[in-house]
């Protein structure tokens, strides 16, 4: 193995574990506060510190220098992926309100789906047998963590059970608009990282697109800000935690992210995210002490044999 490749595997190992840690923390907040506000903190929260970011370890340089037709495209691009991922942010948290987060989640992840095809379109980039399997096998293993015990569909009752088909279909159609725009703004940035070279300032802007578009949506809407009122200072914290978790996932994790595609390609990077889940069970188990239970350990196989598939095959 290469020492770029092997840097790459090393970035993309570092944002699983910062997207698991810090998927802990919003589930943590989201069950004091509420998500329409939560997602408008987190923005103002990351767009700051991404720019803070930007200006200590990206460079604004490369702006003027490009020519129009590229900054036109390069502004497109992140514009696309700023809106792209912060439609996909509320569809799903809206998504968990018609479903059960154990049948949102798993079908979140099909934006692997959705990265390959734009990857092959514009980026021309090789779908291999071995990536596809191998990540087949791990979406699989998600599917698996994710489904609910036994025990808690009798502890439901036939009430849930028996949930009306239209809400179901409408929760599943939000999961899956929520994965397609996630994978659609996977790809329009690293269309945005190919023309400037910098993760950094790409990630500011594309993440400040987003977080003007919700100010807009939301400028008229009370439910966006009530949370904030002086009756709720006891909550801020609370909003706190998830900017710091927004700034670590949003910001630091994803340029890791794109920094690793920028040297394995984005193909095989999109392939190992899918690994989150794993990783966001192992974390809630050892920091949440959450129930172990044996389907672990045979998603834990399929991981181990997907991750080998992809590697060396």
């Amino acid at each position: 193995m290469l020492m770029p490749e092997l840097i790459g595997y090393i970035l993309t190992l570092d944002a699983l574990f910062t997207w698991g840690i810090a998927s802990l923390v919003y589930k943590f907040s989201l069950g004091k506060i509420e998500s329409k506000p939560a997602l408008l903190f987190r923005l103002l929260f990351v767009s700051l510190s991404n720019f803070l970011l930007a200006i200590f370890f990206g460079t604004f340089s490369f702006i003027p220098s490009l020519s129009s037709e590229n900054l036109i495209g390069y502004l497109i691009a992140c514009f696309i992926s700023g809106i792209s991922v912060t439609i996909g942010d509320l569809l799903y948290f809206t998504s968990l309100k018609k479903i059960d987060v154990s049948r949102a989640f798993p079908l979140t992840q099909l934006s692997l789906v959705f990265v390959y095809p734009f990857a092959f379109i514009l980026f021309g980039e090789e779908l291999k047998i071995s990536i596809l399997l191998g990540g087949s096998l791990i979406i699989l293993s998600a599917f698996i963590l994710s489904t609910k015990d036994k025990e808690k569909l009798k502890e439901d009752g036939p009430e849930k059970i028996n949930m009306s088909s239209d809400k179901i279909l409408v929760g599943v159609l939000l999961a899956i608009g929520s994965a397609f725009l996630w994978g659609l703004a996977i790809v329009a940035f690293n269309q945005a990282r190919v023309i400037s070279s910098d993760v950094f300032v790409t990630n500011f802007i594309r993440v400040f697109f987003g977080a003007i578009f919700f100010l807009i949506i939301g400028i008229f809407q009370n439910d966006y800000y009530a949370s904030f009122s002086k009756n709720n200072r006891k909550i801020i914290k609370y909003f706190i935690y998830l900017g710091i978790a927004g700034s670590l996932s949003l910001g630091l994790a994803d340029t890791l992210f794109y920094k690793a595609a920028e040297i394995n390609g984005l193909v095989l990077t999109s392939t190992f995210t899918a690994n989150t889940p794993m990783i966001q069970q192992i974390l809630s188990i050892l920091i949440l002490k959450e129930k172990f239970r044996k389907r672990f350990i045979f998603a834990v196989v399929l991981i181990i044999v997907g991750n080998y598939i992809i590697l060396l095959l």
